[in-house]
Formats: structure tokens, C-alpha cells, sequence
């Protein structure tokens, strides 16, 4: 597995602008399979990408429809599959169909479906921060699977660093994203050996 990379977001707006910085580098036949628990920020997450890559109006939860299709730069289709009980709903649902090479597909509760997803893929985890005061607050770790993605997320840090300082009300506090997990780091070097 490669090494991640996570941040915390200190309110949903922050959320969005994380989402945003991911828009620039997406490409046709991306896949971006987003995980949590109800109201860990998948959809915030989705409305800041969507809308820098030009969706215009509102951008909403696909839970009750399973599936939204907007026109953006390039088509987005936005899967939901919590609903779906099994791998065979999924695919008699027209899953394969969804995996467009035109499209970007961001799919929610992808975890759920895992098997299914290309090789090359992004798995975004979402998830509350442990304090109780900050109800707006989200882990958000970046899991690439594939090179591809590995290249991707490097060049995401340094402008979501930049977005996220300047709509922060401490700019300046340095950077907010921690390398996790996995074999090889975000430059493709091995870990470094524990001392």
C-alpha cells in the first residue's frame, strides 16, 4: 500500500476548499471512492470539488437517488451506494457504465464496493475529529492506489496548503498535512528506516 496523506479541516467551508484543491488535477476515467460515517463530509467534500471543476447550482447528496450526473469540465457522476445491499445490486445497478472514460466518478460509501473499483483509484476517508467541541472538524486522509494518484496527491498539497491558509484565521501556522501509512512516500522514495 502507498503512503497517504491526511489533514484536518477545521470547519465544513475548509472541507469544500480541500475538495476544490483536487478539482485542477482531475482527468477523465479518474475514479475517487469517498468513505465515512453519515455526516463525515463526503458530500461537503464533493460540492468543493465539483463546483471548482464548474458545476454550477447545488451539488446534493445522492443517497435517495443513488446517482447524479453534472456537466463540468468533464462530466461528473456522483454515486452513492449505501443503499445498495450487495455487489450484485450494484452491478445490475449499471456500475460498469459509471466507470465512463469521459467521466469523473465520485462514489461515496465506495468502500462498501471495493472489489469492484479499477486498480487505480483514490480512497478519500472522512471522519469526525475526536473532540466534542469541534462539530465541523474532519480527519480527511488521501489513500492513493496507484503511481498515478501518488504523483496527483503531491501536487494537491501545495496548493490546498495555500487555500486553506488563506480562508484559515491564522494564516501561517505552517503545514497541516502529515504523511500516513504505506510503502512509499509521496515523492515515490521508500519509508526511511526506523532509527
Amino acid at each position: 500500500m502507498q503512503r497517504g496523506l491526511q489533514v484536518v479541516t477545521a470547519s465544513a467551508e475548509e472541507t469544500r476548499i480541500l475538495g476544490a484543491s483536487l478539482a485542477p488535477l482531475l482527468l477523465p476515467g479518474d475514479v475517487i471512492s469517498l468513505t465515512g460515517d453519515l455526516g463525515a463530509g463526503k458530500t461537503c467534500f464533493v460540492q468543493g470539488l465539483a463546483t471548482a471543476m464548474g458545476v454550477r447550482g447545488p451539488v446534493t447528496s445522492p443517497s435517495f437517488t443513488i446517482v447524479h450526473e453534472y456537466e463540468a469540465r468533464y462530466p461528473i457522476v456522483h454515486l452513492d451506494v449505501y443503499r445498495l445491499d450487495s455487489f450484485q445490486e450494484v452491478i445490475d445497478l449499471g456500475f460498469e457504465e459509471f466507470l465512463d472514460p469521459r467521466a469523473v466518478l465520485l462514489l461515496e460509501w465506495g468502500d462498501a464496493i471495493e472489489p469492484l473499483l479499477p486498480r487505480t483509484h483514490l480512497r478519500i476517508e472522512l471522519k469526525r475529529t475526536a473532540d466534542p467541541e469541534a462539530d465541523d472538524m474532519r480527519e480527511i486522509t488521501f489513500r492513493p492506489r496507484g503511481e498515478e494518484w501518488v504523483r496527483k496527491l503531491s501536487g494537491m498539497r501545495s496548493t490546498a496548503e495555500a487555500l486553506l491558509d488563506a480562508a484559515s484565521s491564522e494564516p501561517g501556522q505552517g503545514s497541516r498535512f502529515t504523511e500516513v501509512g504505506g510503502g512509499r512516500d509521496l515523492r515515490g522514495a521508500p519509508p526511511k528506516e526506523a532509527e
